[in-house]
């Protein structure tokens, strides 16, 4: 259940010692590790992240379920372990790593179901906090984020960290992620010292699914659009990367520099116009001819 960069001791553990702890993974059920929070999963299965995908027990049994699964493991031979034994179902291995998940997010998909099994430990407090924040932004309306967690002392040379429940639960509130359940239990391998605790956060359908999805597609599509798209997709670029320039907020309106406008404008559509000069509509030559090189 790793999720880290080649180059760190974690991973590099989890690679040395693939086929022992595929074998302990595999000595535990799915319904025996995750059963007290299952009774919160979407009654429809749709599209699920496991992040820290490990031996792929998790993924295999939630695609069983009908789920359609992007099992995240950097660990290269344990991943392949995983890879083999869920080949069968519907289970898709990225090598990827919190808390960016880089690949995980240039795919441009929303997850009914994120799962983060014995992952959130090995990461900073910085990187925790970035990581709640990417893969809350990867939640689909309505969608539920499960993170599971180690608490005791370790010999080997993993590196763990401590996690400030409080915390967790603070940034949860700041992105707007409503509090689920939260336990805690001993070690399903009766080690003495470690403990597991568990929180389950659901992203709020507040019946403007629509609109994120909308507001995704705009930001996110590598196309070349039209100019009303053109405008869309500056302004959410605008304010996903500057929320800090409103000039005035209002329920229904916001004010924002139009200078802003225009500069997040050249700065997407230069390389259409002039790097590229890709034609703006059929029939019709590129535009490179406006010299919009001038102004950039």
């Amino acid at each position: 259940m790793t999720n880290f960069p080649a180059t760190t001791p974690t991973v590099r553990f989890y690679d040395d010692n693939a086929q022992q702890l595929f074998d302990q993974y595999q000595s535990l059920s799915f319904e025996r590790v995750h059963g007290e929070w299952l009774h919160h999963l979407p009654t429809q299965p749709g599209l699920a992240l496991d992040v820290g995908a490990g031996s792929g027990r998790d993924a295999k049994a939630l695609a069983e379920r009908g789920w359609q699964v992007m099992a995240i493991e950097p660990a290269e031979k344990l991943r392949t372990l995983g890879e083999t034994y869920t080949h069968e179902g519907d289970v898709s291995w990225i090598d990827d790593t919190l808390p960016a998940l880089n690949r995980v997010r240039q795919l441009s998909q929303r997850f009914q179901l994120i799962l983060v099994s014995a992952v959130w430990m090995h990461l900073s407090p910085d990187e925790q906090q970035r990581a709640l924040r990417v893969v809350s932004s990867l939640l689909a309306p309505g969608g539920l984020l499960v993170i599971t967690y180690r608490e005791g002392s370790n010999s080997d040379e993993r590196q763990f960290h401590s996690v400030n429940m409080g915390m967790l639960d603070s940034w949860a509130r700041d992105l707007a992620l409503l509090p689920v359940q939260a336990s805690h239990n001993n070690d399903q391998l009766g080690r003495q010292g470690v403990a597991w605790h568990l929180r389950v956060f659901r992203l709020p359908d507040d019946g403007t699914g629509a609109l994120p999805s909308l507001r995704h597609i705009i930001v996110n599509d590598d196309k070349a659009s039209s100019y009303k798209l053109g405008l869309l997709r500056s302004l959410t670029r605008l304010a996903d990367t500057a929320p800090g320039i409103v000039m005035s907020r209002k329920e229904e309106w916001v004010t924002v520099p139009l200078g802003a406008v225009g500069l997040f404008w050249i700065k997407l559509f230069r390389p259409l116009l002039i790097d590229r000069d890709l034609r703006q509509a059929p029939g019709k030559k590129a535009m490179a001819s406006l010299k919009m090189t001038s102004i950039v």
